[in-house]
């Protein structure tokens, strides 16, 4: 579900941040949009014409001013932890740093070995061939470190 462009003087009058509970409540207190969880773990509200997931309701309200085309990373990767302390903007290339750290490494067959390369701006970085998975997983997360920071802002 691609967000839909949200104001924050629409969703401010609809929703407040809850500090206690890290998520949102609605300000006049009635229960008829009922938060629900995706397929993905992300928590959906569905409000009149549009589905929002609650981590963008919860970094808007914090951050009236964001870049909407930005997207919304969970630090601790906890899809469901909405805290604004547990919310950053990041491109969509840094979300990608959150995958599992495995698909760097690939076993060749022909030359039996294991290929370890990394991504970095949608390009492949071959980082070598490895006897052993351990050796081509190391070589990645060293990879990892030097190429895929998230510079706090």
């Amino acid at each position: 579900m691609k967000p839909k462009e949200m104001s924050y003087e629409r969703i401010s009058g609809l929703f407040k941040y809850d500090e206690v509970n890290g998520g949102v409540v609605r300000i006049d207190g009635k229960r008829r949009w009922h938060p629900k969880p995706d397929k993905a773990g992300y928590i959906i509200y569905a409000v009149m014409d549009a589905k929002y997931k609650e981590h963008r309701l919860v970094y808007l309200l914090n951050n009236p001013d964001m870049d909407q085309s930005l997207q919304i990373d969970h630090i601790n990767s906890i899809r469901s932890d909405n805290r604004i302390d547990n919310l950053r903007t990041v491109t969509n290339q840094q979300n990608q740093f959150n995958r599992p750290a495995s698909l760097g490494l690939y076993w060749v067959p022909s030359k039996q070995l294991w290929n370890a390369k990394i991504k970095v701006d949608y390009k492949s970085i071959h980082l070598g061939y490895y006897g052993t998975i351990l050796d081509a997983r190391a070589a990645y997360l060293r990879a990892k470190k030097k190429y895929h920071i998230i510079e706090e802002g």
